[in-house]
C-alpha cells in the first residue's frame, strides 16, 4: 500500500483554505500561531492554536530546521528539543501530553542540535504523534518562522566637535555555544575567546576602514557574517 505525503503550510494567523491538498478526514485540521518572523535569536516563545485536531489523536508541535520542499519529501529529523505533545484524549493526558483545546506555548531559539535558523531555514512542523502517524501525514502541517538578526550589531562611532574619536564597536552574540571557542575576525582583525554562557556576547573594535566584514566562527563553522559601511 502506498501513502500520499502532504504537507500543509501557513503563515502567521492564518489557516490554508483548500482542502483538496489535505486528506478528506484531516479537512477540518488546521493550525495558526501568533507569529512567524523576527523571533528573538536567544530564545522567543510562539503561540500556536490547533482547531480540529481529531478525537483521541495526538500531534507534535516543534520548531524544526527545513524548508517546505524539504518536509514535505521527508519529515524534519533535526528539531528543537521535544516540543510539544497534545491531544484531546484525557488518557494520553494522564500519560503527559497537552491539552489540544487550548493554545500551546511553543519555545524556540535560532541556534539548536547544530541548526542555524539564522543562516538555514526552518519552521513549525506539527505532525501525528508516535501513537499511528508513522505513515499517517494527514495531520502534517508547516509554518515558516524567521529570526530577528542581532548578532552582530555595531553603535555608532562616538563624534565630539565633528571629529571621530572612536572607530566604533562590533558586538557578537552567540547563544548555545557554552564552553566552546569563538573566532571573530573584524575586516582583517582577529579575536579568539572562550565562550562563557548560553547567551554570550563578545564586544571587539571596529576596523577604521570603510568597507568591512564581521565574521563568526565556532568550531571551524560560519555562524554569521555581516559587512558594514561606515
Amino acid at each position: 500500500m502506498s501513502f500520499k505525503k502532504t504537507i500543509v503550510t501557513l503563515v502567521a494567523s492564518a489557516v490554508v483554505a483548500s482542502a483538496s491538498a489535505v486528506p478528506a478526514q484531516a479537512t477540518a485540521f488546521s493550525v495558526s500561531s501568533d507569529k512567524s518572523s523576527n523571533l528573538v535569536v536567544a530564545g522567543d516563545t510562539v503561540t500556536v492554536t490547533l482547531t480540529g485536531v481529531p478525537a483521541d489523536t495526538g500531534v507534535y508541535v516543534r520548531l524544526c530546521k527545513g524548508t517546505l520542499a524539504q518536509v514535505s519529501a521527508a519529515r524534519p529529523t533535526v528539531c528543537f528539543g521535544q516540543g510539544a505533545w497534545v491531544t484531546l484524549s484525557a488518557n494520553q493526558q494522564n500519560f503527559g501530553a497537552g491539552n489540544a483545546a487550548l493554545p500551546v506555548s511553543l519555545a524556540v531559539q535560532a541556534q539548536f542540535e547544530g541548526a542555524n535558523c539564522l543562516l538555514e531555514a526552518c519552521g513549525i512542523h506539527v505532525r501525528r504523534d508516535h501513537l499511528g502517524g508513522s505513515m499517517d501525514y494527514s495531520l502534517d502541517r508547516f509554518i515558516p518562522v524567521t529570526f530577528a538578526s542581532p548578532v552582530v550589531s555595531t553603535p555608532a562611532p562616538a563624534v565630539r566637535n565633528g571629529v571621530v574619536r572612536s572607530p566604533g564597536k562590533v558586538t557578537f552574540t552567540i547563544v548555545n555555544k557554552k564552553g566552546k571557542t569563538v573566532t571573530v575576525w573584524v575586516g582583517f582583525k582577529r579575536f579568539v575567546k572562550k565562550i562563557g554562557s548560553n547567551n554570550f556576547t563578545m564586544t571587539v573594535p571596529a576596523t577604521s576602514k570603510g568597507l568591512f566584514n564581521a565574521t563568526a566562527y565556532v568550531d571551524g563553522k560560519k555562524l554569521v557574517e555581516k559587512r558594514f559601511s561606515k
